[in-house]
């Protein structure tokens, strides 16, 4: 029985599996020494990052302020008359040395505003100039002289100014000399503030019989 005993090998490799399982069992505690005090101090961080974080509710977009093409007429304009001139349809339309401008409200946390609106030059122009303000501050120029378009940029910071000719020099309006002329401008006011003003100022010598700046389709966007 003795000898049996002996020579018998069940259960041996119970005692290897005890063996193997107490090194394991050490190394994971060995381990978990060495990395507890970096994962703490790295779990607090996560937890005060998340406590001073803040989630936003409103995110980028783009919200219509203001459009009018002037078919129902010039509400909250000061300054300029609403025409119908054949082959421009309603306009606001400017007199000699006048000004018309609207004051467009900001929703709050705005980063910009872009100004959409297109510019006329009608009849006997002959190069007087037409002022484009932002907050009463003139950003560009634009010159009919007989049709043919002249735009300056004045460079004012913070203040961006894009113009495209839409069309010079075609019969157009009610003239027939064909000297008629419209471009559109887009401005990027940043930061506006609660406020921005569009103005637009003339400085033609003669009255509107013979020749006049006008407004259309302005659009006010929030970006």
């Amino acid at each position: 029985m003795f000898a049996h005993f002996l020579a018998d090998e069940t259960g041996a490799i119970s005692v290897d599996w005890v063996v193997l399982s107490s090194g394991i069992v050490g190394l994971g505690l060995g381990a978990t020494m060495v990395v507890s005090a970096g994962v703490e101090s790295l779990s607090y961080d996560a937890a005060n990052s998340i406590a001073n974080s803040s989630i936003r509710t409103r995110f980028a977009s783009f919200a219509s302020l203001f459009d009018t093409d002037f078919s129902n007429g010039a509400s909250g304009w000061l300054g300029g008359t609403v025409v119908n001139v054949p082959g421009f349809g309603d306009i606001l339309q400017l007199g000699q040395n006048e000004l018309a401008q609207m004051q467009f409200s900001v929703p709050p946390g705005t980063s910009s505003v872009t100004v959409n609106f297109d510019l006329i030059g009608a009849d006997d122009l002959d190069g007087d100039p037409a002022t484009i303000f932002v907050n009463g501050q003139a950003v560009a120029i634009y010159t009919d002289d007989h049709g043919n378009i002249t735009t300056s940029d004045i460079g004012v910071a913070g203040i961006d100014v894009q113009v495209a000719q839409q069309y010079t020099n075609t019969a157009i309006g009610a003239g027939s000399h064909g000297n008629d002329s419209r471009a559109t401008y887009s401005l990027t006011v940043q930061n506006p503030g609660e406020t921005v003003t569009l103005g637009i100022g003339t400085n033609n010598t003669a009255g509107s019989a013979n020749e006049f700046y006008a407004i259309d389709d302005v659009s006010v966007v929030a970006n």
